[in-house]
């Protein structure tokens, strides 16, 4: 990740112990460090092997560094910086080897790269640009690496233990008896320990909210101990698996509402509370779920789990309400535990369920609710074969199981519905060529055909490749627009020109990698209730560009986990997965033409050059349509490559314009995306946890 233009701030060396380079840390990570565990990045220079490190303090003593920590030769490395230290020593340096780290903070990295960045042969104006621009791509690699490493999973733990102490548990209200219904919590006790069932049950007996029930299901032949463990519990015997047992603790139930309780669970003080609460406050709720919080093997904290409003896509691909969801009872029993769905009954049930709900039926409180042991994203190896069948059972078709995801296989529809696909372009034949040539050799969907928005070309070479492409793809159009530069105006007159039942924008900057990427997108767009869907852009070192819109962001919108490795999961593994997301980008959006006549066009007026996308997939929220994202449609984005990233004071003053007019329609300052988390820091584009929450922590709905 070494950025050939700027290079590390060099370190100052310092005493250390014998055998050992010792480096000072400068006085600003020391201070920073004082508030909790840092995360540096670090660049050694001149050793040819790896080199285990460690911080110091100033008598010495050792801290900080995981074991086994090195310094990889051309590797950048995430460390923490612990509160006190004062140097990094470094065993086995070589002579003449030098250490440096990366500033992260915006001004510090620009300032940095201007005055020691590698920009021969620039005057000062240029050089200042040129700087900016590079730190900008630098920053956000640095970003996306510190987010992928361990040592900010660990410092993610330190954080989240201090919002714990303040956020986890603290729900002052209890709902009045006759406020909800009573809340049963049902569970197998099959396979669980003893000691486990002891912990839920202390767990039960803290609660504030005492309108509840335990019924524990055990087979007849359990250990007397189980029984004895699940103190103040209902136990229930029966016979056969897991759907078995947990059906007769449903069937043995006395309150209005259930939920479904891993053995193994911790709930906080006021799990029965925030659930009654949102049944009390919401009585045309059908569901609700609340967050979680990852224990280890001991039952301590490790980290919240905080999930999206609901999210039908979501709950597809990795069935993520199922750990701590509550119906009414009435509903579970019409619904019943299928013993066919095994170890998945629950997510069967639930995902039954939800498929004949409206969203506005859903809701979720934005709290931990609960500890688990394990569990992370997915199905768990015993219950996703079981969790496929179910699904498959459900939507008809044929299901893909990708690590601890599941993959729907919705079929494109026949005949293919033809797609239109806009194309905004002004010279760059260069640019436009790859993507066109791309776009028409390596799509195996064939229903399309391509509208090229001419915005004011001069150049030869434009109007030639115009010719070569009609003859490649007799399917195109070339419409012609003289004014000045306006994206959404441009692209709508590509939409007034087509004829095609879906209409995808492509950027001319964009390059087809993979030939299944349009079958996903018209399978998505073509399912009920659908009506945008973007793709997974890549930029061209293969690093994550879009992977979907978290509005809110920065006070606006940003594409979350940008720069982040093309691999790399996501915050719960959402990178991962197809999901319902509040926006995507127009550099490769596709929307049914019922859709946009419905909700369109772009708006040309208030948004000529940036968060018209995002105001599009907004209304398109607001109207009841879905926006989908899917990583399985994946294309290069060179981004900004036909305008160039520079940008001129007039320029900005623009942008800044249309932000503001963003914020006095959508709120964007205030707005917490229902598929992102009050609990998530709204300045990060990594889901950071928040040092505290960030917005409403009432129940809530998918709606904008």
């Amino acid at each position: 990740m070494h950025d050939t233009e700027i290079p590390p701030l060099w370190l100052k060396s310092a005493p250390a112990a014998t055998g050992r380079a010792g480096f000072a840390l400068p006085a600003v990570l020391r201070l920073r460090a004082r508030r909790g565990a840092l995360a540096i990045v670090l660049a050694g220079e001149g050793a040819d092997a790896p080199l285990p490190f460690t911080f110091a303090t100033a008598t010495g003593a050792a801290r900080g560094a995981a074991e086994g920590e090195t310094l990889l030769p051309g590797v950048p490395t995430v460390a923490l910086v612990p509160a006190g230290a004062t140097r990094i020593e470094v065993a086995g340096a070589p002579p003449g080897f030098r250490l440096g780290y990366y500033p992260v903070h915006k001004v510090a990295l620009k300032l940095h790269a201007f005055a020691n960045g590698r920009f021969d042969g620039l005057g000062l104006p240029r050089r200042w640009k040129a700087a900016g621009v590079a730190a900008r791509t630098l920053r956000g690699a640095l970003h996306a690496l510190v987010s992928a490493a361990p040592a900010r999973r660990r410092a993610e733990a330190a954080r989240y233990r201090a919002f714990r102490a303040r956020f986890v548990g603290d729900f002052a209200e209890v709902p009045a008896p006759n406020a909800a219904p009573r809340l049963s919590l049902l569970t197998d006790g099959g396979s669980a320990s003893a000691a486990d069932l002891s912990a839920c049950a202390t767990a039960l007996a803290a609660q504030t909210d005492r309108n509840f029930e335990w019924v524990v299901a055990l087979p007849p032949d359990a250990p007397p101990a189980l029984a004895q463990a699940a103190a103040g519990a209902r136990v229930v015997a029966a016979e056969g698996g897991s759907a078995a047992r947990l059906a007769a603790a449903l069937d043995a139930a006395e309150g209005g509402l259930v939920l479904f309780l891993d053995a193994a669970a911790q709930p906080t003080r006021d799990a029965v509370a925030l659930i009654r609460d949102a049944f009390a406050g919401h009585p045309d709720c059908a569901l609700v779920y609340a967050d979680e919080e990852r224990l280890d093997a001991a039952g301590a904290p490790l980290h919240g789990v905080y999930h999206p409003a609901f999210n039908r896509h979501l709950m597809e691909s990795s069935g993520y309400v199922r750990r701590f969801a509550a119906l009414p009872r009435a509903d579970a029993l019409r619904l019943g535990l299928d013993p066919a769905a095994g170890a998945a009954a629950v997510f069967d049930l639930l995902l039954r369920h939800v498929s004949a709900l409206p969203e506005a039926h859903i809701r979720h409180v934005p709290r931990v609710a609960v500890g688990l042991k394990g569990h992370p994203p997915g199905f768990a190896p015993e219950e996703i074969d079981a969790a496929a069948a179910a699904l498959s059972r459900l939507r008809g078709v044929g299901v893909d199981i990708i690590g601890r995801h599941l993959r729907p296989l919705y079929p494109t529809p026949a005949p293919g519905p033809l797609v239109s696909i806009v194309v905004p372009t002004r010279d760059r034949a260069a640019l436009l060529s790859v993507a066109l040539r791309s776009l028409i050799a390596r799509t195996a969907y064939r229903a399309f055909e391509i509208i090229i928005v001419d915005n004011g070309s001069v150049e030869p070479a434009t109007f030639a490749l115009f010719e070569e492409i009609k003859a490649l793809w007799p399917a195109t159009e070339v419409v012609r627009d003289d004014g000045d530069f306006n994206f959404p105006r441009i692209c709508n007159l590509g939409v007034d020109a087509a004829r095609g039942d879906m209409i995808l924008l492509l950027n001319n900057d964009v390059e087809v990698i993979e030939p299944g990427w349009l079958d996903e997108m018209v399978a998505l767009a073509s399912l009920p209730g659908a009506g945008i869907v973007g793709a997974k852009l890549l930029f061209p070192d293969r690093t994550v560009q879009h992977a979907g819109v978290i509005a809110g962001l920065f006070r606006y919108a940003d594409h979350w986990f940008a720069h982040s490795a093309a691999d790399a999961p996501g915050y719960e593994d959402r990178l991962r997965v197809r999901q319902n997301l509040s926006a995507v980008t127009a550099a490769c959006l596709l929307i049914r033409r019922d859709v946009w006549d419905a909700i369109g066009p772009l708006d040309a007026v208030r948004f000529a050059e940036d968060c018209n996308d995002i105001d599009l997939c907004l209304r398109a929220r607001r109207a009841g349509y879905d926006v989908v994202w899917t990583p399985f449609a994946t294309l290069l984005h060179y981004e900004s490559a036909s305008r160039g990233k520079k940008r001129s004071r007039e320029h900005r003053a623009r942008l800044k314009a249309q932000r503001a007019r963003m914020e006095a329609i959508w709120h964007t300052s205030t707005l917490v995306d229902p598929h992102y988390s009050s609990n998530l820091d709204r300045k990060s584009l990594f889901a950071a946890q928040a040092e505290a929450p960030e917005g409403p922590r009432g129940p809530r709905t998918s709606g904008v």
